[in-house]
């Protein structure tokens, strides 16, 4: 099997989506190299041998999370990722990027503030930002380059500029960084702040502040 070719998983239930969801985790939490396909095997409760057969190896099961994130925010954010595309590759108003704006950070802060289980796709991509594994460019051109590329154009049309300037691209990324502190770090974030959990009330909080963020980046 060509080590750099991406695996897709069986259907969710069999084997092979146990051997994913158990990289995903470990990945997540030690990072490509301190994950072992011993390590992952053990989560997944099946031997050495069968990650071989359903990925290759531990290159081809990192790939294929990889492939499942990209996978995943395709399905919950597509629709409106396409929408706002195609908005912003024609006449915008100021004003109707700020709503795509407000729409996208939006959707971003409840997967990022969701259950732990769901936010585990996040905390491999928070990973794979400091340490990059075989999936990192995979995630570079299908998830954050498009991505930020979209926030990016927008805050430039929200604030009445050409798209493409070096300030705007580092809003972007400055604003949706700023979000890790509730993936990775929020155990860090909830101490400092006294917070038990992150329930309903405080996720609220957590969508008031990063639209405070955002209204700031578009202030014109």
């Amino acid at each position: 099997m060509d080590a750099s070719t991406v695996v897709k998983p069986e259907p969710s239930g069999t084997t092979a989506d146990r051997i994913l969801a158990a990289g995903m985790r470990c990945f997540a939490r030690e990072g490509f190299a301190g994950a072992t396909t011993r390590m992952i095997a053990a989560e997944a409760g099946v031997t050495l041998p069968v990650i071989a057969y359903h990925f290759g190896n531990k290159d081809g099961l990192h790939r294929a999370c990889a492939q499942e994130i990209v996978e995943q925010h395709r399905r919950q954010l597509l629709p409106l990722t396409s929408a706002a595309r195609e908005a912003a590759s024609g006449p915008l108003a100021p004003e109707a990027a700020r709503d795509w704006l407000e729409k996208i950070l939006t959707a971003l802060v409840a997967m990022i503030t969701a259950d732990t289980e769901q936010r585990l796709s996040t905390d491999f991509l928070l990973r794979e930002m400091s340490e990059q594994g075989p999936g990192y460019t995979l995630l570079v051109d299908e998830l954050w380059q498009p991505g930020i590329g979209l926030v990016a154009d927008l805050i430039a049309i929200a604030r009445r500029r050409e798209p493409g300037s070096e300030q705007d691209r580092a809003g972007a990324l400055m604003l949706i960084a700023s979000l890790s502190a509730f993936t990775r770090e929020e155990p860090i974030s909830r101490a400092f702040l006294g917070w038990d959990a992150l329930d309903g009330s405080r996720r609220k909080t957590v969508a008031e502040i990063a639209h405070r963020l955002l209204a700031g980046l578009v202030a014109h």
